[in-house]
């Protein structure tokens, strides 16, 4: 039975970018009911608009560079690796090297998924209140963020790190997209938005393009030596 005392009303400040991610991630773990004002979108308007529109015209943006530059096949073929990308388990050392051996530029496949980073992260940091109410999301993100923060408390140098801790999570695959987890991270350090969102950026570009090169590389070895199959090598080396 749900005490009157148990029932926290958790209330947003003007500037709903400030919210306090240390008090926020304690609500979630406690048993007590977080009551949030279903006026949140009340406070700041303009801010709250600005921080839903922002990620959504990157996005379309981004789509919209991709349907003009690839070929309709491979436009294809990006968008179901973005969206496999999104979902674990796949991760950057996963969705790069299948992108590359369809025939997509090693480069073009690194950008493709630092954007998706960036994008992400966007969403992430200048809605992290929001995106704990949207139905299904919001629960996973919940348990996400439990576990990034069991991660940071029981290794200490990572916290030490500040800065290049998110770079160094977001860089380094992990599973599923390294912009929501940088973003989680970045939030339970303390860390504001404008160095969340370069972090995210600087360790996205240096895992996506080392992973890029790296399966490049190798994909180029295998061809040349003739070492795949040859079903598999008529379409990978073929599309190269």
């Amino acid at each position: 039975m749900i005490r009157k005392k148990d029932i926290i009303h958790f209330n947003l400040p003007a500037n709903p970018f400030a919210i306090n991610p240390i008090e926020f991630h304690r609500l979630l773990d406690s048993d007590m009911v977080i009551k949030i004002p279903k006026n949140i979108l009340d406070p700041r308007l303009s801010y709250r608009i600005f921080a839903l529109l922002i990620p959504v015209i990157v996005v379309i943006v981004h789509i919209s560079i991709m349907a003009v530059t690839l070929p309709q096949t491979q436009f294809y073929t990006m968008i179901g690796l973005m969206v496999t990308y999104l979902l674990p388990p796949a991760g950057k050392e996963t969705v790069i090297p299948i992108g590359i051996a369809l025939g997509i530029p090693w480069w073009y496949m690194a950008l493709s998924i630092v954007m998706i980073d960036v994008e992400t992260g966007l969403f992430m940091a200048l809605n992290f209140d929001l995106t704990y109410r949207i139905p299904l999301l919001g629960p996973m993100l919940s348990d996400l963020t439990k576990k990034t923060r069991q991660f940071i408390t029981n290794h200490c140098w990572f916290a030490g790190l500040w800065f290049f801790a998110i770079v160094l999570m977001v860089g380094v695959p992990f599973l599923g997209s390294g912009g929501i987890r940088g973003t989680i991270a970045g939030k339970i350090l303390g860390i504001n938005n404008v160095l969340i969102f370069f972090a995210i950026l600087l360790g996205s570009l240096i895992g996506c393009f080392g992973i890029a090169l790296g399966s490049d590389a190798i994909l180029t070895h295998l061809c040349v030596n003739g070492i795949l199959p040859v079903e598999i090598g008529a379409r990978v080396c073929g599309g190269g």
